[in-house]
């Protein structure tokens, strides 16, 4: 009988245990999502607050630069909640006092455009853009702007950089 009592309290210690490491890592990934939240925010308020540079860019383009990328946040609106989509715009063009450019990929949550659609860029909702320099010396582009994606890179391994590098076919000092 003491054997079985003492057995069932070592199993509830353990267990007890075991939830307080849950709890604890919960808490951890808790810290991580808030911070990389906090980054992403940051992230999105640099580039409004460079945006003019990108606009500059485009309008004095020249052969060294190119793939000029806009990356826009649309709301989504479910019920009570309210979200957030984020999605590229591509073939960026100036038409009068506006930016215009086509959505490059597939929303998930919007409704309000989707892939290919010709849309008026809303400065107030840039979250990030990038474009490609590269001079006669380099061998390779240099991604300009592109703060999500140097922040998603950031997180690779050293091999997941090398191939991430070749998808973009770029360099990202």
């Amino acid at each position: 009988m003491k054997k079985s009592i003492l057995i069932v309290f070592a199993a509830l210690a353990l267990t007890a245990c075991d939830n307080k490491n849950i709890a604890k890592d919960a808490y951890k990934g808790l810290d991580k999502q808030e911070k990389e939240l906090a980054e992403l925010d940051s992230i999105t308020k640099q580039a409004r607050s460079t945006f003019d540079d990108f606009k500059l860019a485009l309008e004095m383009r020249d052969s060294t630069m190119s793939n000029f990328f806009v990356k826009e946040e649309f709301l989504v609106t479910e019920g009570e909640r309210t979200r957030q989509e984020h999605l590229w715009i591509r073939d960026i063009y100036q038409d009068g006092n506006v930016l215009k450019g086509i959505i490059d990929n597939q929303p998930v949550a919007t409704s309000d455009v989707k892939v290919n659609d010709t849309i008026v860029i809303d400065d107030a909702k840039v979250s990030d853009w990038m474009f490609y320099k590269r001079e006669p010396k380099d061998t390779v582009a240099r991604i300009i702007g592109g703060y999500s994606v140097k922040f998603m890179r950031n997180k690779l391994s050293e091999a997941e950089k090398i191939e991430f590098d070749k998808q973009y076919q770029a360099s990202f000092d």
